[in-house]
């Protein structure tokens, strides 16, 4: 296979090397995120568990609406974590796949990739088997870096959701400040 595919370690290089950089940036991400809904959930939980003594200082409106804020906010850091969870599979298989490959090169084992990823397939539901589809394609036309192009996307989206999961929360926190009777 490998004369088949023009550029064939350079290809397979940018793969690894995006899938580490997506690995790296959505692991720090998802620490961050899950740490900040952390604190401002404690941080709710505490007025909430003091309302009889706080509420002459907060109307209840305003605190309805930062709680608003706030599940929106931990709505999107659910579909945030999850992005997280794929990129981190994504970089744990690349990684293995990488330490397969070495291993049966070293016995001068061939495989015929179109049964490894039909065989893999078989084992995902939908719309993973969708994503892994269309990588498994790419790769068998020599493709090489999809998957590490796949995992980049992934944790760009993730960014994005924990762009607005942050202002969401600082919004939240805002709306209560801002409705604090002084």
């Amino acid at each position: 296979m490998n004369e088949d595919i023009p550029n064939i370690h350079e290809r397979v290089t940018a793969g690894r090397l995006l899938s580490t950089t997506a690995a790296q940036i959505s692991d720090k991400l998802d620490t961050f995120c899950g740490w900040l809904l952390f604190g401002v959930g404690a941080a709710y939980a505490l007025v909430l568990a003091h309302w009889a003594e706080l509420q002459a200082l907060v109307a209840p409106h305003t605190l309805q609406v930062s709680l608003r804020l706030l599940l929106s906010a931990i709505v999107v850091g659910i579909f945030q974590r999850w992005l997280a969870a794929m990129v981190a599979a994504s970089f744990a298989t690349a990684e293995k796949a990488g330490q397969l490959g070495s291993e049966l090169a070293a016995q001068g084992t061939k495989l015929d990739f179109r049964i490894v990823f039909r065989e893999m397939e078989k084992g995902l539901f939908y719309p993973a088997k969708w994503l892994a589809r269309s990588s498994f394609k790419r790769a068998i036309g020599g493709d090489l870096a999809a998957g590490g192009r796949l995992a980049a996307y992934i944790s760009q989206i993730q960014s994005w959701l924990a762009l607005l999961l942050v202002g969401l929360v600082v919004v939240a926190v805002a709306v209560t400040v801002a409705g604090v009777k002084v």
